[in-house]
């Protein structure tokens, strides 16, 4: 009997184990990828008529007109340019698109908008939260292999003061529905950044300043300075970076004063704020400029006051020059858009218009990028050792910015999510 009743223990774990398993999974042959051009990103140089070879999930081996290993498997993109995957640092993958939505529904609305990401050619975000741990589920079943997606960093849930932007809908006064992540002391603070670690945020992302669209005023600071300290000391006691969205002046310098690892947007930065930035080195700023054109997109089709439409207008104009300074003073940008899923090449132009080289963007959204993640190893470049995440294109998105919307192939982690020639 207890024989019998080990089998079919035995049997069950196996049966769970098999069901466990990733839908797609990296060929666990060698393939030699064959293209026209490849970019180096780490060295901002061309390498012509490429072979990268791929072992499971990685690269064993990049170079010009490399041997292709016997038995291996070829694929040959022709004259196609092949660029390491794209990293998008400001997304909202698990609750865009959803008003008021549960966090069942933000979830599988997070499963669309994953799948729309990595065929636009990003296999890495930085997902800045939403309602509660929507982001944090999708992100594991990512890794686990029951949905296709993007690798994704998550920050669990948005922490904002009451009616602060980020808190949450607006309803009547007796109706008390608020975001998981409001908090209104020091104290409170510690916990909720203690609750994101406990249910596995990757990073902590909080609302420190109004914004556009949530009927908050973005001039106004909404956090105390000894809130926004007890969050950012709590998180880095951890090891987790934090991400500030701050629009007002002295938002953005309390951010960059208290050692905030991100600044996220920065729109209304002045001069004392540049330089405070600049003084740390470690610090980022990630501009979203692409966001402005969608939130006043939104702001239009949700029947938003002239006053805000006009307050939108005026302020890309002025978020413009404010991130011209901030690239000419020399802070490192990293690449973001907060904009919607599957338009995630919106920022590259914009990056441009503003001061950096089309190379200097494609570094933002990739190798810079990755080491502001720490994951450099793993990521940003097409290099040996790193995961396979390479996407591919029918011209020169550095010469041609508008290439950078129409990639043509995916692959991520040595499994190929999209090949428009094929179909």
């Amino acid at each position: 009997m207890m024989n019998a009743c080990l089998k079919a223990g035995s049997l069950l774990l196996l049966a769970g184990s098999l069901l466990a398993l990733p839908v797609y999974a990296a060929d666990p042959q060698l393939v030699a990828l064959k293209a026209g051009r490849l970019i180096d990103v780490e060295r901002g140089k061309w390498i012509e008529s490429p072979v990268v070879i791929i072992e499971g999930e990685r690269i064993k081996a990049v170079g010009s007109r490399l041997d292709v290993p016997e038995g291996a498997r070829v694929i040959d993109l022709g004259e196609r340019v092949l660029l390491p995957g794209l990293i998008d640092a400001h997304v909202h993958i698990a609750s865009g698109g959803v008003p008021n939505g549960s966090v069942a529904r933000n979830a599988l609305k997070g499963v669309a908008n994953a799948r729309k990401t990595l065929d636009a050619g990003f296999t890495t975000v930085r997902s800045m939260a939403g309602g509660a741990f929507a982001g944090i589920a999708l992100r594991d079943a990512i890794n686990d292999g029951d949905v296709v997606g993007p690798r994704l960093f998550d920050a669990g849930t948005l922490l904002a003061v009451t009616g602060g932007h980020c808190s949450g809908p607006r309803y009547a006064p007796e109706v008390k529905i608020e975001s998981p992540g409001v908090a209104d002391a020091p104290a409170d603070f510690v916990r909720k950044v203690r609750e994101q670690v406990k249910y596995g945020a990757d990073f902590i992302k909080i609302c420190i300043t109004g914004g556009f669209v949530s009927g908050t005023d973005p001039t106004t600071t909404q956090f105390t300075e000894d809130e926004v300290r007890a969050v950012i000391e709590t998180a880095h006691r951890y090891g987790k970076k934090v991400a500030v969205h701050a629009h007002a002046t002295d938002g953005v310098k309390l951010a960059a004063r208290l050692g905030a690892d991100s600044i996220e947007h920065a729109s209304l930065i002045d001069d004392e704020g540049i330089r405070l930035i600049k003084s740390n080195p470690k610090q980022v700023v990630v501009p979203t400029l692409s966001a402005y054109g969608s939130s006043l997109d939104r702001a239009k089709a949700v029947g938003a006051s002239p006053s805000t439409l006009v307050q939108l207008e005026t302020v890309l104009a002025v978020y413009q020059t404010n991130v011209r300074k901030i690239i000419k003073a020399g802070i490192p940008v990293i690449y973001g858009t907060d904009g919607p899923p599957g338009n995630n090449a919106s920022e590259f132009p914009l990056l441009v218009d503003v001061g950096l080289t089309p190379l200097q963007a494609l570094q933002a959204a990739t190798i810079r990028s990755a080491e502001f993640l720490e994951a450099a190893n793993d990521i940003g470049s097409v290099s040996a050792g790193k995961y396979a995440d390479i996407i591919a294109f029918d011209g020169d998105p550095l010469s041609d910015l508008g290439q950078f919307r129409q990639v043509q192939w995916v692959m991520k982690g040595g499994v190929v999510h999209k090949d428009t020639a094929s179909r």
